[in-house]
């Protein structure tokens, strides 16, 4: 951004939402040493441009609006119309948050229906590397109020998270959406906070290695041929949904062949470590919020062990950015999920399981989090499953209870521990919202959902009695049981629920 250029930064727009009940902030650039005033509704901040930048903040506003933001510098002048006060919430990750209203299930009917003036979204600009054409369309982009108009290519987890939190609060909500399909954890943190950790550093040094001498140039060219491949695969499978809108994964993965994946590796690609932080979240950076939301770890499976440590530092990361330390993060659980090559070589590295492990570990490690289970909402052969309206209200039930102090149960049943009662073992469970409940048969071809082993950890297919709060487990072949695991695959059935109709989280021990 050339210094003699006066302006705010790309998120400040008509149609804002501007975050209420908190002091909130305004920011931008600017010619050093000249003077910045904001004004909305009565109140006035001023500022000096420092080292190119500036920001100042404003009172704390009740949720309220519309209004009227005035930006002054010298003789230039910045208005922005339609601003409301009310919550804002930065909607982050990948592939899966990533996945838009108009393709989710049911979506085209879910997009005729969307309307509201009180809901609004600004996706971020998805550039992988700084250049004119990355700062022409920042500047062409702004807030857009919910309609079926605007809002096609927006998160659907997003959406209907936001939909319910407006629906319960009655209050005007904001999504700020930045995500990119197919990112690493990595890609979201700088460079810095990666080379904190052994795991970060690996990461860097890994992808350092996938370039290796190649020049921007050989990228651009791998890209080309990458791009007309993609091309290739995405018109056959549009043309077969066209043909047919329900037809499954599981069919266009036979007839289409598997999407085209990785993408070559490249200094300039979106996948590199720490890329996106400084093209996408950066961008934004510090709009006031209420919290995160947050759904990725897919494509983190190679890794999976390394997945909690690198989470915990994602969140104080972003956290230190927005300079609030109490920032709620919220997110997601992956879903069951195992491709048909796989399953039909009977392999299953049970990736999914660690990434859920770590995801609960997190969770019950850091302040201020939430963990919405998503374990039911998978699809055979889908890593990108349909149903995100069960994701999204599960979401929205976090910050309900856990943000905005509303008394409903938000967590689903949860390992609390366990004892051997002679033949069988006790799981006690936490969060089960009354009586537990088995919604589905125990078992599949995809396994067993409850397993027992004894000291030589052989485990298999348990007996289940549901008794007060707790899970009783038996197995013939196991006279002394010591070990028990739910759900322990990467696809399978989920039959535990707890009484709020939430889904059990998986679990061993």
């Amino acid at each position: 951004m050339a210094e003699a250029e006066f302006c705010c930064a790309a998120v400040f727009s008509d149609h804002m939402v501007l975050q209420r009940e908190k002091p909130f902030c305004v920011f931008g650039f600017g010619r050093t040493d000249s003077r910045v005033n904001v004004e909305i509704d009565g109140c006035t901040a001023q500022a000096s441009v420092k080292n190119g930048r500036w920001s100042v903040t404003l009172p704390a506003h009740k949720a309220s609006g519309p209004f009227a933001m005035r930006i002054s510098c010298g003789e230039m002048v910045l208005q922005f119309a339609d601003v409301l006060f009310g919550e804002v919430w930065f909607a982050g990750g990948q592939s899966n948050m990533e996945l838009e209203l108009q393709n989710c299930k049911n979506g085209k009917a879910e997009l005729a229906s969307c309307a509201n003036e009180n809901l609004r979204f600004y996706n971020v600009g998805k550039h992988a590397y700084i250049d004119e054409a990355f700062l022409q369309a920042e500047r062409e982009n702004s807030w857009r109020v919910c309609s079926p108009d605007t809002c096609a290519d927006i998160s659907a987890v997003a959406y209907f998270c936001a939909r319910d939190l407006q629906q319960e609060l009655q209050v005007p909500v904001g999504v700020i959406d930045c995500y990119w399909g197919g990112t690493s954890i990595s890609c979201w943190m700088p460079e810095e906070t990666l080379k904190r950790s052994a795991a970060g550093q690996k990461y860097l040094d890994d992808y350092a290695a996938m370039v290796g001498s190649k020049t921007d140039a050989d990228y651009d060219r791998e890209m080309q041929a990458y791009n007309a491949e993609y091309t290739r695969w995405d018109e056959k499978v549009r043309a077969m949904r066209a043909e047919n809108p329900a037809v499954t994964w599981e069919v266009l993965n036979e007839k289409c062949g598997v999407c085209p994946w990785p993408q070559p590796a490249g200094r300039k690609s979106p996948f590199r470590p720490a890329g996106l932080y400084k093209t996408m979240v950066q961008r934004v950076v510090p709009y006031t919020l209420r919290g995160f939301l947050y759904y990725q770890g897919e494509e983190d499976w190679a890794r999976c062990h390394d997945y909690g440590e690198m989470m915990l530092y994602l969140i104080r990361q972003w956290r230190s950015d927005w300079q609030d330390g109490e920032l709620p993060f919220l997110f997601v659980q992956l879903p069951m999920f195992i491709s048909k090559a796989d399953w039909s070589k009977g392999e299953d590295n049970r990736t999914f399981c660690f990434l859920r492990e770590q995801q609960e570990q997190v969770y019950r490690f850091a302040r201020n989090t939430g963990l919405a289970a998503a374990l039911d909402c998978g699809e055979f052969d889908n890593i990108h499953p349909l149903d995100k309206q069960t994701v999204g209200s599960r979401l929205a039930l976090q910050a309900l209870q856990k943000v905005y102090g509303m008394p409903q149960e938000a967590d689903s049943p949860s390992f609390a521990g366990f004892s051997t009662e002679g033949g069988s073992l006790r799981v006690f469970l936490t969060h089960t919202a009354g009586d537990l409940q088995l919604r589905s048969q125990c078992t599949s071809p995809f396994g067993s959902a409850f397993e027992a082993a004894g000291e030589d950890m052989r485990f298999y297919p348990a007996k289940v009695l549901l008794e007060h709060g707790s899970v009783l487990l038996s197995a013939e072949q196991v006279p002394y049981p010591v070990h028990a695991r739910y759900a322990w695959y990467s696809y399978g059935p989920t039959p535990l629920y707890g009484g709020s109709g939430l889904p059990a989280l998986p679990f061993r021990c």
